[in-house]
């Protein structure tokens, strides 16, 4: 008897294959996508945590106006909690690229200091061919702003961007071959360091050997602590453990630099005073007529004497004198030299020594005058001290959109799994219901109840844990790697690491089979309670009872008899109605969210290029060899040209007391026709903004982020600059990166010094050639190139197309679960009605009647699910838009009309998928074995 049991629970799965595969798979969707969506963000963390470890990233940058030098390196390796240092070379170079000059940074790495050594940080991460080892030679990083020539085997011509200066001055050569693509540890995202030339926008890293450098100092130096590997990078707890690490070791490298300051300036004096007893020599020779000639050389001649006794004297006795007696020596036997040739001058009536001389006075008053000046103009040394944090934004942006991701992993997997378990729940109720006549002869035959519901719960157990487990499996390696895929457009970090976490295992393993196994003890002790004569007749219908519909005449007498059973059924079987809207709702809301997700990353290109941005291009200037007037007349000379005008843009953070943000602080020089160039309109009135002194205005997702308004204060800190405070007059719309506005007066009041204008908003003449205009500007020396508007569009759009991964994943999970419910609840529609549909099938109901009866309920349902679903996706669309934005952008929150009609008509697509599915099941309905089957 046992064995009979046990057979027919095995039998049970391959009999209702259809049942058991819908419970596998609303489990597996569930588990998978709970488990894939909630391990993103500690695989994220996980991942940069090991790549900052294995590439020995730097705790802090340290920088000095005079640079770096072997000795300052040598004074960090001796504080406290340092365990490696390693100083670097870095250079912004000019490459000729596409009509137009691109900045690149040429950063070293140390090719030389074994691979293990402490002091080998930063390690550059080799994606494709092999590290520079030759003269000439470089690796390159690919990010979205590189030149489209940056491929292995090629070629980089790199110019001075100081036209004075020639390139061959800091590096090896000015022609190199790409060898290899990399990534750096200390660029995990879209930024990098702001400079002073060309438009103030480093394009793209190349790395090359240390040899290739050949400055006299280093100009930068990297840092990194004892024990800071073991914790997370992103704690408080690392930001609070470096910064009391450093303490010591900054003191050591101001002392080193004060130091060497103080021996250069004491080495330039000496050398000024050498220079000045020269001059007063020849001032005081040139000066005499013979006789006085003729004293000074019988004077010059008796100090060279005695201080030749001095120096020998002191010589012999090792005293630290002879120093002082050696140079009182020299200066002897100078002027010695100078009056003898000139007393010999006088006395032949030549004129040679009195030129010489004159000509050496001259040069020599000069040499002083320029070395004076120098030295009045060198300040004492500033020092410059970055984390990481603080040295790129991205850190931080890094960390808080890993944590967007799990904010979203708070909602949409958990919508899964609560469809999965009332799925679960109505479908494994609705199985023991059926089998009732089994369970009572089980009953009858001696079975206690335990070993009955043993069978269901096996049942149930079997598909909810091979479907959790195959979910959890499939969902930790593929739902990580498509999110951070997307997030591959701000961040290069290499491919995120999906080890397999046995904790998701079990705690969906435990929820998935509690689920299921619940649903099925609850059905069973109800049915257990019966006798086993009961049981083994079939279950009462449920009394008829008048719907609400039925009251009102006026509708309920114009519908035709069919109609009235179709309302009359779907509310008397409310449990199965209410689901499948349930269900159904919630799987329109998913599919309605992911392609509102896709308009609302899509637009920020179209809103940010068409209606915030109206200028057709930026002209990057040669502000260094030519002053304002000069670029202007040049610019309003060009005949394609209808407007312009020049401003400065500076790269800089802003930040709060917990939150720093990389921007770009734009003056322009005629504040009041900055809104033919931009439209400043107020993200929070609607009205337009104007530039004006006294306050800045800030772009509106950087005012999100920090958490400011209109009246507020900012605090901003300039690369090259002490960080300062303004006033914000007002918040602009802004949909990409974030911008300051301010006026050119204050910045010069503010910072102490006028603005370089480094570029030029241009509007072209209606149907000017774009490409035939670049090619004029960039002949002329005034400019170093121009970006289009449109090009900028592109490019951004290419950018943001990798977040489709996330988009159609969404869709795709939300269709299979859409398909699942309709097809689960649909099945079990038939399945508990086959007597009925037998019944009308011998009444005479052809084929695709029959389906018709049925599938007016589902039609019905699914409609009124997806009213439901309508509304609850504008809801969750809100939601996912403000919680996934990264910080670079600002995703638009409108909820286009098109996601609806796509979310309501796959829906659609998938009932009709599966009312075709069961159409042909209606169809093997065996009329007279199914009327006679309670027999």
């Amino acid at each position: 008897m046992k064995s009979a049991l046990k057979k027919d629970t095995v039998r049970e799965i391959s009999h209702s294959l259809g049942r058991f595969l819908s419970i596998f798979l609303i489990v597996l969707l569930g588990c998978g996508f709970f488990s894939g969506i909630k391990a993103t963000m500690p695989d994220m963390i996980d991942t940069a945590e090991k790549y900052f470890s294995d590439n020995r990233l730097m705790d802090i940058k340290l920088m000095s106006s005079i640079g770096v030098k072997s000795e300052d390196v040598e004074a960090v390796k001796k504080a406290e909690n340092v365990e490696g240092v390693m100083a670097g070379y870095s250079k912004d170079v000019f490459y000729y690229h596409e009509n137009q000059n691109l900045v690149l940074k040429f950063m070293s790495f140390n090719n030389v200091v074994d691979e293990n050594s402490p002091n080998n940080l930063d390690k550059p991460v080799l994606l494709e061919g092999r590290l520079p080892e030759k003269k000439g030679e470089c690796a390159v990083e690919v990010k979205m702003s590189s030149p489209n020539t940056f491929k292995l085997g090629g070629e980089i011509k790199i110019n001075e961007p100081d036209s004075s200066k020639n390139i061959t001055d800091t590096l090896a050569t000015d022609t190199y071959r790409i060898v290899g693509i990399v990534a750096s540890p200390l660029y995990i995202g879209y930024e990098r360091d702001a400079t002073t030339v060309g438009n103030g926008t480093v394009v793209s890293n190349v790395f090359v050997p240390e040899s290739e450098f050949v400055c006299d100092y280093y100009t930068e130096l990297y840092v990194k602590f004892k024990g800071t590997d073991e914790l997370d990078p992103f704690s408080d707890e690392y930001k609070q453990a470096v910064k009391d690490k450093s303490v010591q070791a900054v003191e050591f490298f101001e002392d080193s630099v004060n130091a060497r300051f103080e021996k250069l300036s004491s080495d330039a004096q000496d050398s000024i005073d050498v220079a000045q007893e020269k001059v007063d020599i020849l001032k005081q020779a040139l000066a005499c007529d013979e006789n006085q000639l003729t004293e000074l050389l019988t004077t010059a001649q008796k100090s060279v004497e005695e201080a030749q006794e001095a120096y020998d004297k002191a010589e012999q006795s090792g005293s630290s004198a002879k120093y002082l007696a050696r140079s009182q020596l020299l200066k002897a036997q100078q002027l010695e030299e100078v009056a003898g040739k000139l007393l010999q001058d006088k006395k032949t009536g030549s004129t040679a020594a009195f030129d010489e001389y004159n000509g050496q006075l001259a040069a020599a008053e000069d040499e002083i005058a320029g070395a004076k000046k120098e030295l009045e103009a060198v300040k004492t040394p500033a020092f410059y001290q970055y984390d990481r944090f603080e040295a790129s934004s991205d850190y931080s942006s890094f960390y808080g959109d890993a944590q967007k991701v799990d904010s979203i992993a708070k909602v949409f997997p958990v919508f899964f799994i609560l469809v999965a378990a009332l799925v679960c729940l109505t479908t494994m109720t609705r199985m023991v219901e059926e089998q009732r006549t089994q369970i009572g002869t089980y009953k009858a035959l001696g079975y206690s109840g335990a070993r009955i519901a043993g069978k269901y719960l096996f049942y149930a157990a079997t598909a909810a844990s091979a479907g959790s487990c195959i979910g959890v499996v499939v969902g930790l390696q593929i739902f990580p790697k498509i999110i951070y895929s997307c997030y591959n457009i701000s961040y290069n970090i290499p491919d995120i690491d999906t080890p397999f976490k046995p904790v998701y295992m079990v705690l969906c393993l435990v929820v998935s089979v509690i689920c299921t196994c619940s649903a099925v003890l609850y059905a069973c002790i109800k049915e257990l309670k019966s006798q086993p004569s009961q049981l083994m007749r079939p279950k009462p219908p449920q009394n008829g009872r008048r719907v609400l519909l039925e009251r009102v005449d006026l509708i309920w007498n114009r519908l035709d008899f069919l109609a009235k059973v179709t309302v009359r059924n779907l509310l008397r079987y409310k449990k199965r109605f209410f689901m499948t809207i349930v269900g159904v709702a919630g799987c329109t809301a998913l599919i309605v969210t992911g392609f509102g997700l896709k308009y609302s990353i899509k637009t920020i290109a179209e809103k940010q290029f068409n209606e915030i941005f109206l200028y057709d291009g930026i002209a990057v200037l040669n502000s260094a060899d030519f002053d304002e007037k000069q670029l202007e007349d040049k610019i309003s000379s060009i005949a394609q040209v209808d407007k312009s005008m020049l401003m400065q843009s500076t790269d800089g953070i802003a930040e709060n007391e917990s939150e720093n943000q990389s921007v770009s602080m734009i003056v322009p020089k005629t504040p009041e026709n900055m809104g033919d160039y931009i439209d400043l309109v107020s993200a929070e009135n609607g009205s337009n903004l104007e530039v004006k002194s006294g306050s800045v205005i800030i772009t509106q997702k950087l005012a999100k982020l920090l958490d400011l308004k209109t009246g507020d204060t900012i605090t901003i800190k300039l690369s090259g600059h002490e960080e300062k405070e303004f006033k914000i007059g007002g918040v602009s719309k802004n949909y990409a990166l974030h911008y300051i506005y301010i006026t050119p007066d204050d910045f010069e009041s503010v910072y102490g010094e006028k603005p370089v204008y480094n570029l030029s908003f241009i509007d072209l003449k209606k149907d000017t050639d774009e490409n035939s205009f670049k090619e004029q500007l960039i002949s002329n020396d005034e400019f170093y190139g121009i970006s289009f508007k449109n090009d900028s569009s592109r490019g951004f759009l290419n950018s943001v197309d990798s977040l489709d991964a996330i988009v159609i994943l969404l869709i795709v999970c939300a269709g299979g679960l859409a398909f699942v419910v309709l097809y689960n609840l649909a099945n079990i529609n038939i399945t508990e009605r086959v007597r009925e549909i037998a019944t009308i099938k011998v009444l005479g109901f052809y084929d695709g009647e029959t389906s018709a009866y049925i599938y007016r309920e589902n039609l019905i349902s699914t409609i009124v699910g997806i009213i439901v679903g309508l509304a609850a996706g504008k809801i969750l669309h809100y939601f996912v838009v403000i919680t996934s934005e990264v910080d670079l952008v600002l995703f638009n929150r409108q909820l286009v009309w098109w996601a609806y009609v796509l979310g309501a008509l796959l829906t659609l697509a998938f009932a009709f998928i599966v009312n075709l599915v069961l159409h042909f099941k209606l169809k093997k309905i065996d009329m007279v074995e199914s009327l006679k089957s309670v027999e």
